[in-house]
């Protein structure tokens, strides 16, 4: 005779063990200093952005995955964002960016509104090096605060940290990634906003793209 209860156990023991594993957020505790935490790979569904705070041609970041695409558009039914590797990233993720995916850009670590502290990449898009996003797009954000319009954002994370926001505005080719431990820290633009109007940042000059 089938043990049934045995299976369910067994079942339910495997799924609880799943989720514990595809849920670990990573350090979390402020400690780390550089966030030197690049991953190569989406972690059961996740997709985990990064950055290395003392070297800005190490990254991860989330953009649309198909070429041509709106930032609010990828959040939708029916599409996804993906995360992109930087050329200088060690882990050689399988969707690498050009070199000169920004024309100008900087990394910096502060201490935040209450001290939790953040660490971003800011910088100016070289449209020309970036074929996923469409150049007349007045551009959107991903982040980690359910809600979106897509459910499946919640499934992106940054490592290393407890929430991030990422502004990717192509027409004024400004782009933002910020990690940060208190929410307070990472704020989303709205409206006709631009990124530097909500999360201050070393961007460079970001002459607005032509279309």
């Amino acid at each position: 005779m089938i043990n049934y209860l045995y299976i369910l156990a067994s079942l339910s023991l495997f799924h609880t063990a799943l989720g514990a594993v595809a849920a670990a957020p990573g350090p979390q505790n402020g400690t780390d200093t550089t966030a030197v935490h690049l991953v190569n790979r989406n972690v059961f569904g996740e997709r985990v952005v990064s950055l290395n705070v003392t070297n800005k041609e190490q990254f991860a970041i989330q953009l649309p995955e198909s070429d041509d695409t709106d930032i609010d558009t990828s959040k939708t039914f029916g599409h996804s964002p993906r995360v992109w590797y930087s050329h200088g990233n060690t882990t050689n993720g399988q969707e690498t960016l050009a070199q000169d995916f920004f024309s100008t850009s900087a990394t910096s670590k502060e201490g935040g509104k209450n001290g939790a502290g953040f660490v971003q990449l800011a910088g100016c898009i070289n449209l020309g090096k970036a074929p996923q996003l469409n150049p007349s797009d007045k551009g959107g954000f991903y982040h980690d605060t359910p809600g979106d319009q897509a459910e499946d954002l919640q499934r992106s994370r940054c490592e290393g940290y407890t929430h991030f926001v990422e502004c990717v505005q192509p027409r004024n080719r400004q782009f933002i990634l910020r990690c940060c431990n208190d929410k307070e820290d990472c704020p989303t633009p709205s409206g006709s906003q631009k990124c530097s109007d909500v999360l201050s940042g070393s961007y460079g000059t970001c002459s607005e793209a032509r279309t």
